[in-house]
């Protein structure tokens, strides 16, 4: 049976305490609560950002995984810098509804804050793009294995059409393509086998067509 789940103010306390030392700038909610892809069962992802941390911090307590930036590289990671790794850079996208996910912001740092929500993502998204194929075929053309983070491929074939048509880039899914992710973090471990892998290895194809199709040329260099 899972845990009640924590209050906002109850994370903020938490990730307070982990990084006693570390001045917190503003911590929102991200993975699939930040994508609306989650469930009543769903662990609890939360990016941190710093304004006193270096690097790229990971950390788990109970259900609840944390996932703290310094500033500057957290700017990095929005501009899908190539010194940012590649895990971090396909999650760049959970920024986008922050306004509806966040738990805090220090009113100390407002004008750094909303620098970073002011960010086009659809002006770096052929650099997202890239990082997101590359680091997908990897695993599914080298690895050759289904895994639950891969149901992202499933929420971005689901979500790239429109972004070609409205030039601005959203999160959300239709119920159809939603149905299709919750079994796919539902099942992933039935679901690894060679007709699935090559079902996702198609969604991936469309993605790589789409961007070299509709995303290059001088309009979107960064």
């Amino acid at each position: 049976m899972k845990n009640k789940k924590m209050t906002k103010s109850e994370i903020l306390d938490l990730v307070k305490g982990m990084f006693i030392h570390h001045e917190l700038m503003f911590l929102y909610f991200s993975g699939s609560d930040a994508y609306g892809t989650g469930s009543e069962n769903s662990d609890t992802d939360v990016t941190a950002v710093f304004k006193t941390i270096k690097g790229i911090i990971h950390a788990s307590a109970g259900d609840i995984d944390i996932f703290a930036y310094g500033y500057d590289d957290f700017l990095a990671r929005q501009s899908i810098s190539e010194e940012v790794p590649l895990y971090n850079l396909i999650h760049a996208d959970d920024i986008i509804n922050i306004d509806k996910n966040l738990i805090y912001a220090n009113e100390q740092y407002k004008k750094d804050f909303d620098a970073i929500t002011k960010l086009d993502f659809y002006k770096v998204l052929p650099l997202y793009l890239g990082a997101f194929i590359k680091y997908y075929d990897d695993l599914l053309n080298v690895q050759k294995v289904v895994v639950k983070r891969a149901y992202h491929i499933l929420r971005l074939r689901a979500i790239i059409d429109d972004v070609i048509k409205t030039k601005k880039y959203q999160v959300e899914v239709n119920e159809e393509w939603l149905a299709k992710i919750k079994k796919h973090k539902k099942d992933f471990r039935k679901l690894n086998t060679p007709k699935y892998l090559d079902e996702l290895r198609g969604y991936l194809e469309e993605i790589i067509t789409i961007k070299n199709d509709n995303f290059k040329g001088d309009e979107y260099e960064v």
